[in-house]
């Protein structure tokens, strides 16, 4: 369970709660700009919707979940993260503005700026498109009126290559297709539900990205790309990410090793048994759950606890050889690094592979044989954290 205070603490600390606000609270604000069609010509009567994202001191769970991934709830139908501040129909020449906005609603209880985004949707795509494109602007209001640079829809699907045995996907480059300039792209596959299956980002002077074919197991959903670009302004900068037509993808039928083994957590006096594990059940919706610390009680002098949480292992049934892991949304917590082992008994560990960063999408080759395969964090007092760590799989 996540304690509120420490979670804001470790926020303020990394400047994670937004800039101090720069308006009055009194103040009667406005936000507009222009929504565009990818021909370039104003995108009449779109809806375009203005999203507050939530005060850490309010909702610090949701604020978690929405950044970063706002697009993705909007492009999916997830109502519960794409909800609308304030919501404007964009004129004939596609101009749109939202207003009027009370300065105190863009303002955080530690009197930080609120971050914004502005959100268009494109139209119902023509087949094989399973979803429109989309695009968002993340801002912080400062000022009393605030012009959002051009919504522009990315409407040109990619394409998907899958002669060679492992996927490839490649897309029309945004600058070709609205005239500015990508500073990366990021390749997202996700389910039907929208839970990210797999992400790998290229730079922006790349328009392809390969994958190898286990890294989406025997998943199957869809895939898309976002653009990404920062655009300096006027008291604040714009984050804006462009979404693409969303295509079908199919399964590559990867059963891992590992579907469906128990695994351990260390525990403060030993391996601690989860079973099911969440983290080879290959269900992405479900996640790896730290042990609850042990609680002193009130008054009483308690020495430290010993450790727990630094390390999680899958117990494969028996020893075979084993060639990749791949981590799902996998975080390591305040560790910069893991390792990956393996062992025969679960007793005797040796490495697998390199120590690998903390990325949370990455595929790991590992080379040996082991029974057991353990991810351990190198920071001995670091632990896995309660969000994340949806699922590993041992190839």
């Amino acid at each position: 369970m996540r304690t509120l205070s420490a979670l804001v603490v470790v926020m303020l600390a990394a400047g994670c709660l937004g800039p101090a606000s720069q308006v009055d609270s009194n103040a009667t604000l406005s936000v507009g700009g222009v929504a565009q069609r990818q021909s370039g010509v104003g995108d009449a009567a779109a809806n375009v919707q203005l999203v507050r994202h939530p005060d850490a001191l309010q909702a610090i769970g949701d604020l978690v979940t929405i950044v970063g991934s706002l697009g993705l709830a909007c492009v999916t139908g997830n109502d519960s993260l794409c909800h609308p501040y304030a919501q404007a129909t964009a004129a004939a020449d596609g101009s749109y503005t939202f207003g009027p906005i009370r300065g105190a609603d863009t303002q955080g209880s530690t009197g930080e700026a609120l971050l914004f985004s502005t959100w268009l949707g494109g139209p119902p795509p023509s087949a094989p498109a399973t979803a429109p494109a989309g695009v968002d602007a993340d801002f912080y209001i400062q000022k009393t009126a605030v012009t959002v640079p051009t919504l522009r829809l990315w409407e040109t699907a990619g394409s998907e290559d899958d002669a060679s045995g492992a996927p490839s996907f490649s897309w029309p480059s945004l600058e070709s297709a609205i005239g500015s300039a990508a500073d990366d792209y990021r390749l997202q596959i996700t389910t039907a539900e929208g839970q990210i299956i797999w992400s790998a980002s290229t730079p922006g002077s790349s328009a392809e990205v390969g994958i190898d074919p286990r890294v989406t197991q025997d998943f199957a959903g869809n895939w898309a790309v976002w653009a990404h670009r920062k655009i300096p302004g006027d008291a604040t900068d714009f984050d804006l990410t462009w979404y693409s037509p969303s295509l079908v993808y199919a399964t590559q039928g990867r059963v891992p090793l590992s579907r469906g083994k128990d695994c351990w957590l260390q525990g403060p006096s030993g391996p601690v048994q989860q079973s099911p594990c969440p983290l080879t059940d290959g269900n992405l919706a479900t996640s790896l759950q730290p042990l609850p610390a042990a609680q002193c009680p009130a008054g009483q002098s308690c020495p430290p606890p010993p450790p727990q949480n630094n390390w999680v292992y899958v117990d494969l049934g028996a020893a075979i050889t084993v060639s990749a892991l791949v981590l799902y949304d996998v975080s390591f917590g305040s560790s910069s690094f893991a390792t990956v082992e393996g062992s025969a008994d679960g007793t005797t560990w040796t490495p697998l592979a390199a120590p690998i960063s903390n990325q949370q999408y990455q595929l790991v080759t590992l080379s040996g044989t082991a029974r057991y395969v353990r991810l351990r964090l190198l920071d001995a007092t670091a632990q896995l954290p309660a969000f994340g760590n949806s699922e590993l799989a041992v190839f």
